[in-house]
């Protein structure tokens, strides 16, 4: 839904916001290139590094330098192209992006815009948490981010007061809290309305719940956790959002729900509640029966039609990736697929396509602040299903890219899990991927004396091979689909070949028939083709040859 659209709807809430943030906070960067030089060259397989690089700087051709850098939140496309500001720029965008520099810098080392960062930082802190319903929520992710990234008192002390003035907003009955109710006998299942997301009692929540929720895994602070377990509980049991097997209907992303459901399984995970996360993984499945195979996700589930906001995919990103790392390692090959497709691909890398072919007003801007952005309103086969592209989506995209690479490699107990095959070092070892182009993965050991890696699930034992130099390295499949490597030692390269499965699929997504073509994990085609700004048109990934960059 166009936020534009309901903001005269808003005045009589009280406050929230929406977002999905970052899962896993952790600190250190992923220069993919900085390596032990024991391979000359590396496959061009650095997508979500890539992606975000391009995101942090369109992030900064969206800032209005006359202004103070104030952002953007909307960039018109038709009739003619313009950069406008709106409410949301303030608590909602400086937020945003100020958390997508925090976590992007993570990833790749990019240190171009300080300038920038330091004005989205100052501006954030002046910005009014009750602006709009969006705001507090919001604002609150993002002083969780700057306290994990810095924690010192003064971090601290921003986040308590913002939660007090939260607590003071809100009505508190019985066991529970929250901004508004819905009259008695609302469910989402059967009273949903589309098009206006004000009516979803997640909507001004998610946001408090998903940052007081990695807040409170990290301090132990009381009255944060008080106001947790309240909002937790009304969304459960009072709000009628989720029925009892997670089923429900409406806005994902901008009626809150995806966000208070990531939220809410994080408070579950973190006091063993096995109740509520098989109900909001539940939730998650029930998600993915409206959203296509290679990651679009609806941001209104239910009507055929519909469309994808980029914040809707990171939801599920988040969601899905809580899922993975402590129910059923199976939902990385999910995870996996969405971020090589759907994700990267609503990525605008060709803004020309969109804009007028003469010249018009601020022409080199809004293409900078175009190229590298995120859709917003995205169909399973383009990118053309609106007018104009929003700033949340370009925070949310370099997110998701995010929550993908900080779960390519963790540590559980004494051993190092490779749960997906994208490219990115570690401290404890550097993935090396060749998809969609081979199927193989080398691993440069760092630290790592026992790895397991999760194997494609077409991948049979017999069609593995692995080696080290000249030599076959021994392994154990498990059954969990992973492949255990022991006795490792620094500076050993290890090659992990399997067959690399091409197919064709017919698919129908929120009512349209596709035709889809698979390289390994890879979509390498969707047919029929969109029509201003076709996705998946991807024959470059279909060479036998393997693309490099020198190290």
């Amino acid at each position: 839904m166009k936020r534009g659209e309901a903001i005269t709807k808003v005045n009589w809430m009280l406050g929230g916001t929406f977002i999905g943030l970052n899962m896993f906070h952790k600190t250190g960067i992923d220069s993919p290139l900085k390596e032990i030089k024991l391979i000359a060259t590396r496959p061009k397989t650095y997508f979500l590094q890539e992606a975000v690089n391009l995101g942090l700087s369109s992030i900064a051709h969206r800032l209005d330098q006359s202004d103070n850098f104030r952002p953007y939140f909307e960039l018109h496309l038709k009739p003619a192209p313009f950069l406008e500001h709106q409410i949301w720029d303030l608590g909602d965008m400086c937020s945003r992006f100020t958390d997508a520099y925090i976590l992007g810098r993570q990833m790749t080392g990019f240190d171009e815009y300080r300038t920038e960062e330091h004005a989205l930082r100052k501006l954030l802190l002046k910005s009014d948490p009750y602006a709009n319903p969006f705001m507090a929520g919001r604002m609150l992710i993002a002083y969780v981010d700057i306290y994990l990234q810095e924690p010192i008192a003064e971090h601290k002390k921003r986040i308590a007061d913002l939660v007090e003035i939260t607590r003071s907003k809100m009505t508190f009955e019985k066991d529970y809290s929250y901004y508004f109710k819905n009259a008695d006998g609302w469910r989402s299942v059967h009273d949903a309305v589309f098009g206006d997301f004000n009516g979803y009692p997640t909507f001004p929540l998610g946001g408090i719940i998903l940052a007081l929720a990695r807040y409170t895994e990290t301090v132990e602070e009381p009255q944060c956790e008080d106001l947790l377990d309240r909002l937790c509980r009304f969304v459960l049991n009072v709000s009628g959002t989720f029925e009892a097997d997670g089923s429900f209907m409406g806005h994902t992303h901008s009626g809150g729900i995806l966000t208070a459901a990531a939220g809410i399984m994080r408070w579950a995970i973190n006091r063993n509640n096995k109740k509520v996360i098989d109900q909001m993984k539940n939730a998650f499945d029930w998600t993915m029966k409206y959203s296509s195979s290679w990651g679009w996700v609806p941001d209104g589930l239910g009507p055929d039609h519909a469309s994808c906001e980029s914040c809707s995919i990171t939801d599920a990103l988040h969601l899905g990736l809580l899922i993975a790392r402590h129910v059923d390692s199976s939902y990385y090959g999910f995870l996996e697929r969405f971020s090589r497709n759907q994700l990267l691909e609503n990525q605008i890398r060709s803004p020309e396509v969109f804009l007028p072919k003469t010249s018009f007003p601020d022409q080199d801007k809004i293409k900078n602040a175009l190229y590298g952005s995120w859709a917003s309103y995205s169909l399973p086969n383009s990118l053309d299903n609106s007018t104009d592209v929003e700033g949340c989506c370009l925070g949310s995209g370099i997110v998701g890219c995010y929550l993908i690479w900080d779960n390519i490699v963790i540590k559980e107990d004494y051993k190092v899990m490779v749960n997906m095959a994208f490219s990115r070092n570690s401290q404890w070892l550097e993935v090396i991927g060749y998809q969609p182009y081979e199927g193989k993965i080398e691993l440069l050991i760092h630290d790592a004396p026992t790895v397991n890696v999760r194997i494609p699930y077409w991948v049979s034992e017999e069609d593995i091979r692995v080696s080290s130099g000249e030599k076959k390295f021994p392994f154990t499949f498990m059954p969990n689909r992973y492949i255990e490597l022991k006795d490792l030692k620094k500076g050993n390269l290890v090659r992990i070949e399997y067959p690399l499965k091409q197919e064709n699929s017919v698919e129908k997504v929120s009512g349209q028939i596709y035709n889809v073509r698979w390289r390994g994990d890879t979509v390498v085609s969707v047919q029929p083709l969109g029509h201003t700004y076709p996705i998946f048109q991807r024959s470059w990934m279909e060479k036998e040859i393997v693309p490099v960059v020198d190290t």
